[in-house]
């Protein structure tokens, strides 16, 4: 059966107004199971009377909320193949000192635009999600506020992404050498990422280089 569409335009744009509204509806669904997942672990973690189990939990919602905000910038960027790496860590930072509830963090951002392959977001967004999570739940106790100061350069063919904070240190902060760091290896491994951590004096400095090859 020959296909008529392309010889009529009326059909062209019904046509198109039906992907459009499909795909409008993919994101819905999308966006609200991600939400019940976040949901349920939220829920999961409040009745949670172990702290181990507790921030499992905590960590497992965290890297949904960051699978989330990634699935939210890919649908608004006007080019699907690239993403706003800029936009993206903005926020990221947002959504880890919001989502602490703490008033006592603040956030210095020093973003210059930059884009990478749309198929890199995920894992970015894992792995920044990782790191700024370290800098909340181990930086500041003791109801010690501070700064998170995130900077986006690039630097000749790659991308620099610093993440610091000017809290406790490397050697008090008490985090988990087990999970978090087996992930950001990982990721790291996979974004063809080299990830450096220092004592910043005070505080914690990690920097990420990516390259940009591929990337605008």
């Amino acid at each position: 059966m020959q296909d008529t569409t392309a010889d009529d335009p009326d059909a062209l744009v019904r046509a198109l107004a039906q992907k459009t509204a499909l795909l409008h509806e993919v994101d819905h669904r999308v966006k609200n199971n991600l939400q019940l997942v976040s949901s349920l672990l939220l829920l999961q973690a409040r009745r949670a009377v172990d702290p181990a189990v507790r921030d499992a939990l905590r960590s497992a919602q965290a890297r949904i909320n960051a699978v989330a905000i990634v699935h939210r910038r890919l649908f608004q960027e006007e080019d699907a193949l690239q993403f706003d790496v800029a936009a993206f860590l903005e926020d990221m930072v947002e959504d880890a000192i919001g989502g602490s509830g703490r008033t006592d963090l603040h956030a210095r951002l020093d973003l210059e635009p930059a884009e990478l392959p749309a198929f890199q977001a995920a894992p970015l967004a894992l792995l920044v999600g990782e790191l700024l999570g370290n800098c909340v739940r181990h930086a500041f106790p003791d109801d010690r506020g501070g700064v998170i100061t995130v900077t986006l350069v690039r630097e000749g063919d790659q991308l620099r992404i610093e993440i610091a904070d000017n809290g406790v240190g490397v050697a008090t902060t008490g985090a988990n050498p087990g999970a978090g760091q087996t992930i950001v290896k990982l990721l790291c491994d996979q974004l063809r990422a080299d990830c450096q951590v220092a004592d910043a004096h005070p505080g914690v400095q990690t920097i990420l280089r990516l390259p940009l090859s591929g990337a605008r």
